[in-house]
């Protein structure tokens, strides 16, 4: 009965071995491995209208953003400035609106961020990189103003490199 045992172990031993020997990695390699990208670009040509499409396909998503109506910006890259125009639906609460606009501008450095990584990204007690040069002129509208050309509930203007909440009276 040993011997059985012995010749199975010695039989399944050779045939590892046999099969590790001559085995093909079947694994396709590309031609050039991607590596990551360490080289630093400078004046990146940032594409407004990409970020336009990709903030408000964020920003207006009904299901995550019920208080949403519509989204604006306009660069003024020669005066370090960028007009943001929030609107949200008529009765929107001034929290809601107040944490809206925030998250919102927060939204649209970050999506400048992904085109020219050398901004930083937003975080709590900052709207990002790509607001350290440039001012902020903030307009907060519900949608009835904004549609009539009427009053903002909210305007501001965000010095450069500066965070601040929106305290938006009822």
């Amino acid at each position: 009965m040993w011997n059985r045992k012995a010749a199975a172990l010695v039989f399944a031993a050779g045939v590892v071995l046999a099969l590790s020997g001559c085995t093909k990695s079947n694994i396709v390699q590309p031609e050039e491995a991607l590596e990551p990208d360490f080289n630093i670009y400078r004046d990146i040509v940032l594409d407004e209208d990409q970020m336009h499409e990709d903030w408000e396909d964020v920003w207006l998503d009904e299901g995550d953003f019920p208080m949403a109506a519509a989204l604006d910006f306009e660069t003024h890259e020669d005066e370090e400035y960028i007009d943001i125009t929030i609107v949200v639906k008529d009765g929107t609460s001034p929290e809601d609106a107040s944490w809206y606009a925030d998250s919102a501008i927060k939204g649209l450095n970050d999506q400048v961020a992904m085109q020219d990584f050398s901004y930083g990204e937003s975080e709590e007690d900052t709207f990002g990189g790509y607001f350290q040069d440039r001012e902020i002129h903030l307009k907060i509208y519900e949608q009835s103003q904004y549609e009539a050309d009427g009053e903002p509930m909210y305007e501001t203007t965000i010095p450069k490199d500066t965070y601040m909440t929106f305290e938006i009276a009822e």
